[in-house]
């Protein structure tokens, strides 16, 4: 008798009463290669190809070949998660270990390369060594799983998207949103290989399973000590309809004395429905995420989730929602005029009345002005810039010289993240700068904020390929800019300075303006929360495309959506003042009695630099006869001060000019 049937036999042999078995999954494939690749429950005979082979108790994969064709194991008849299971959930449960694997690598791969239309395991990706689960885009561990180790896998999606993940028995992925499970496709299904060009897997795998429907905590945990060899099941010694782990796991090692009616933290639920609700949700504790709203309350009542304290993500509790402003929980923006809750709060205004507010006044976040004495300081934000490869900042303007492609190239980058989505998602946000492009090849870009995968990027194209060159925005795909003379080539003029903006509004919406022409109005795109960290660059992408080459003369990002009167402004002032700034002028001039030192007050621009100049006598403008008393001031406000201790005599002249670009 072989192995599987021993074990499946064993599990029916032990099942009595005093046994919870979970209705929420039922074991749809198993593979376990003790002599061939025979799936003992769904009969879907696996096909050994490219140099796989089973020795008892394990596939064993040599890593040979790449993408398609790479050592691996395919099916007689396609698996089809999304057809199959994408109604009910799906989990991946499986044995495995990596004695290697190249990096992008992948344990299995069900659909196509496309973003929303994948589930895969990847050992080690390219950023940062680490492992993480392919579905509408990457889900990272933030580490690499050890190599040459066995391990155990678990993966569960729901089927609009919810996946969770289990390392060992412990959870490295909690309810993480991805798109609808019935977008998997049957393109590529095989243990080992991929349908990207990536290497075939170097290692072993001792078992592998599909569920229909999705494994509770519980039941990882009951699976993890049960082991590959056998079926799992999880205890109920005192037949309550609590599992045993449960039970300990809140009210202490072997203490079986709680009901299944009991509300020991007398929060409106029982304990069979806190453990029917969420595992996770305390009985012990009648408000489990300490939001000011108890469990029961949550539940039945208002139907937010009593594990997350901010239900619908706009920084404000569910009970300061519901107690303190009324607004809705589920909501984040509660009256609908495109300014989330918290942000009206913040500006006091009412976030329950549609016409209340006008627009919401931006403010300056970050502004990058690259000048002498400051070059990678963020005069607003405090986000230093980094420079990479050969990037370089010479006449007041980062230098680029196109070198290199990808993430790799010539570049800025930041030593904090700007995290548009995580910062500005409630808020919306402007992209401004000023910028010259000398040549980028097709497909380069400005910037980047986000990944290659439609939804999660802003970025800026100076010029597309195909029947259609004109450049554009990567905001949820490509928004082509094709209603102005771009000159030679489709694309702004080369050589040029120009002033580009661009505006998205917490929904998406999304404007942008070239030298104060408004060229893109309110294309809808998806939410700013969406757009994520792994790329954020002046100069390069996280497309394999070529370096900016050119210069930046200046970058800002704002909090909030600049109007077209505030991007009119902003053109006509130019790169080096904001828009209601200050001419420079002497606004203040005092001496101290005592010592005879001369302090002057003068408007000045943040990071400018400036020669403060004395004479006794009033002179002309070219006259050799001043003297320079400090020629690296660089201001750090609106409005500076310099003293002058060694100022002598009973009239003295003073002038301030601005040298920055000198």
């Amino acid at each position: 008798m072989n192995r599987q049937t021993t074990s499946r036999y064993a599990a029916l042999l032990v099942l009595c009463s005093s046994l919870l078995q979970s209705q929420a999954a039922t074991l749809a494939h198993r593979w376990s290669f003790d002599l061939d690749p025979t799936d003992s429950v769904g009969g879907n005979t696996g096909i050994l190809e490219g140099g796989a082979t089973i020795t008892p108790g394990q596939m064993t994969l040599t890593g040979l070949g790449t993408s398609v064709d790479a050592n691996r194991m395919s099916f007689t008849n396609p698996v089809d998660i999304g057809g199959n299971f994408g109604a009910t959930g799906v989990t991946i449960e499986t044995w495995y270990t990596d004695t290697g694997t190249g990096t992008w690598g992948k344990l299995f791969q069900f659909g196509n390369n496309a973003v929303g239309q994948e589930l895969a395991w990847t050992h080690s990706r390219g950023n940062g060594e680490q492992s993480g689960v392919d579905r509408d885009g990457a889900k990272l561990l933030g580490e690499q799983v050890n190599q040459n180790e066995e391990h155990h896998l678990v993966i569960t999606v729901s089927p609009d998207g919810n996946l969770n993940t289990w390392v060992d028995g412990v959870q490295k992925l909690t309810d993480v949103d991805t798109n609808d499970l019935a977008n998997v496709n049957t393109t590529f299904e095989a243990i080992g290989a991929t349908s990207w060009g990536d290497p075939g897997m170097t290692g072993s795998v001792n078992e592998f399973r599909i569920y229909e429907g999705e494994l509770t905590s519980i039941e990882v945990a009951a699976s993890t000590e049960a082991g590959p060899d056998e079926l799992f099941v999880v205890s109920d010694s005192d037949g309550d309809g609590l599992p045993d782990a449960w039970e300990e796991r809140w009210f202490g090692e072997g203490n079986l004395t709680q009901g299944a009616d009991d509300d020991p933290d007398i929060d409106g639920l029982t304990n069979l429905e806190e453990f029917e609700f969420n595992q996770n949700l305390d009985p012990s504790s009648a408000d489990t995420d300490a939001d000011g709203l108890n469990d029961g309350r949550e539940v039945n009542t208002e139907s937010t989730d009593p594990l997350d304290d901010d239900s619908d993500d706009d920084t404000l509790t569910d009970g300061d929602e519901v107690i303190t402003h009324q607004t809705s929980p589920l909501n984040a923006d509660s009256d609908g005029d495109f300014y989330a809750d918290n942000v009206e709060i913040e500006n006091d205004t009412d976030p329950n009345d549609a016409n209340d507010p006008g627009p919401v006044t931006p403010s300056l976040a970050h502004r990058w002005s690259f000048t002498t004495g400051s070059e990678l300081i963020d005069s607003v934000g405090g986000n230093t810039g980094i420079l990479r490869a050969t990037a370089s900042i010479s006449d007041n303007q980062l230098q680029l010289d196109g070198a290199g492609t990808g993430p790799e190239a010539s570049s800025m980058g930041f030593t904090s993240p700007v995290d548009i989505g995580g910062n500005f998602g409630s808020s919306g946000f402007t992209i401004e700068t000023w910028y010259t492009d000398a040549g980028t090849p097709r497909w380069g870009k400005l910037f980047t904020f986000g990944t290659n995968a439609p939804g999660q990027e802003v970025a800026w194209t100076h010029q597309r390929d195909g029947a259609d060159l004109a450049p554009g925005l990567d905001r949820n795909g490509a928004i082509a800019i094709d209603s102005i003379p771009f000159g030679s080539d489709d694309r702004l003029s080369l050589n040029e300075e120009h002033h580009l903006v661009i505006t998205v509004a917490p929904d998406g919406t999304t404007n942008l303006w070239v030298d104060g022409t408004r060229e893109i109005t309110d294309a809808a795109t998806n939410p700013v929360g969406n757009i994520v960290t792994n790329t954020e660059s002046i100069g390069s992408t996280a497309w394999n495309d070529a370096g900016h080459l050119g210069t930046v003369n200046e970058f800002r990002v704002w909090e909030g959506t600049l109007s077209e009167n505030d991007v009119t402004a902003s053109f006509a002032v130019g790169p080096d003042a904001l828009p209601g700034q200050s001419a420079l002028a002497l606004t203040g001039i005092s001496r101290n009695s005592t010592n005879g030192a001369v302090t002057l007050t003068f408007n000045s621009i943040v990071g400018r630099r400036y020669r403060i100049d004395r004479s006794a006598d009033l002179l002309p403008a070219d006259s050799p006869l001043w003297i320079d008393i400090d020629d690296e001031f660089i201001a750090t406000s609106d409005i500076s001060t310099f003293t002058d201790p060694s100022a002598t005599g009973d009239r003295l002249f003073y002038r301030i000019e601005d040298i920055t670009n000198q």
